[in-house]
């Protein structure tokens, strides 16, 4: 069984204090993540944020695979015009460009997911302070993840408790760029 650390900071409303102790005398929690972050509006808010930064990223993009389809196009039109150095030359440079903008295509795409990462780090950091409140007001000695657990009784869970204080500590979140 693994113990959860957490750092505290104040929250101005106190959570009501239950705690159920176990046989070992052992005070627990538990949280369901999945719903934390599908009712957090601030993962919502970025998961909105990343979706409209990275249909602008592909839309950017298309429209110069366009440009270079045309290029394409232009290029074979003039290959029974132009000698075969000079056509060569042509597509060697086409395929350049090509090159080049696939790797910029997986740069961007990279820091994007990145700067995803770090602002859902961000959330989990708010979250983990807030957990690390509510365990502290109830006496807990141990918060577990509902994943993690065979049968949980309502009065251990801590799930709306933690969705109502991260969304008052943290409402919004920046993609950050």
């Amino acid at each position: 069984v693994g113990l959860f650390l957490f750092f505290g900071n104040s929250i101005a409303q106190e959570t009501k204090a239950t705690s159920t102790p176990s046989a070992s005398g052992t005070n627990i929690g538990v949280v369901d993540m999945k719903k934390i972050l599908a009712q957090s509006k601030a993962y919502q808010s970025l998961v909105d944020q990343f979706e409209d930064v990275r249909r602008k990223h592909r839309n950017t993009f298309t429209k110069q695979e366009d440009v270079i389809r045309d290029e394409e196009s232009e290029l074979l039109k003039q290959k029974n015009v132009l000698s075969k150095e000079a056509y060569a030359e042509k597509v060697n440079s086409l395929g350049k460009k090509i090159n080049e903008l696939k790797q910029k295509q997986n740069n961007d795409a990279k820091k994007i997911e990145l700067l995803f990462e770090k602002s859902t780090n961000k959330i989990q950091g708010a979250l983990v302070d807030v957990l690390s409140i509510i365990a502290n007001n109830k006496k807990l000695n141990l918060v577990l993840a509902k994943s993690q657990v065979i049968l949980v009784g309502k009065d251990i869970d801590l799930t709306d408790d933690a969705i109502k204080e991260l969304n008052k500590v943290l409402p919004k979140i920046s993609l950050d760029k």
